[in-house]
């Protein structure tokens, strides 16, 4: 499968199933399926998530990761932020933190998604408005040239 392939399909895996944490079964199913090594985590951030990337305040819904025969890994994580200006202070985290926007992305009073790349670090988050605030599903990867 390419690795293109992998990435893709191991991201929508990993936003879609993080109600089955823990599921030994479905991790089977993925593995089996991508090739990769796959960690659907719990409600924590994944160990070796990218300490350069700064994560919105809140509760962390879902931490994933699958990781590619070729060393190549997704991470995921899944958080219920607390600020009510959540799209706002995710964009100036990671400006702060010396991530740049290359300008893809687009976000209504009701969601959207922010893009933003640093060195060899792509991160997307996909942002929906709840009741409660926000949530914010992180997908960081590395580009292919550092892998």
């Amino acid at each position: 499968m390419p690795r293109a392939a992998i990435v893709a399909l191991g991201a929508l895996l990993l936003i879609a199933l993080p109600t089955l944490t823990g599921c030994s079964l479905v991790e089977g199913i993925i593995e089996q399926q991508t090739g990769g090594d796959v960690d659907l985590g719990g409600n924590t951030v994944p160990a070796d998530f990218p300490a350069d990337v700064p994560l919105a305040d809140g509760t962390v819904v879902n931490g994933s990761k699958i990781t590619a025969s070729g060393g190549q890994t997704v991470w995921n994580v899944l958080i219920n932020a607390t600020d009510p200006a959540a799209p706002d202070s995710i964009a100036a985290q990671l400006e702060a933190a010396g991530f740049v926007s290359p300008g893809v992305g687009e976000m209504t009073e009701n969601g959207g998604t922010l893009t933003y790349t640093k060195d060899d670090l792509v991160v997307n988050v996909l942002l929906a408005k709840i009741d409660s605030g926000w949530t914010a599903n992180y997908t960081v990867a590395r580009t292919a040239a550092s892998q």
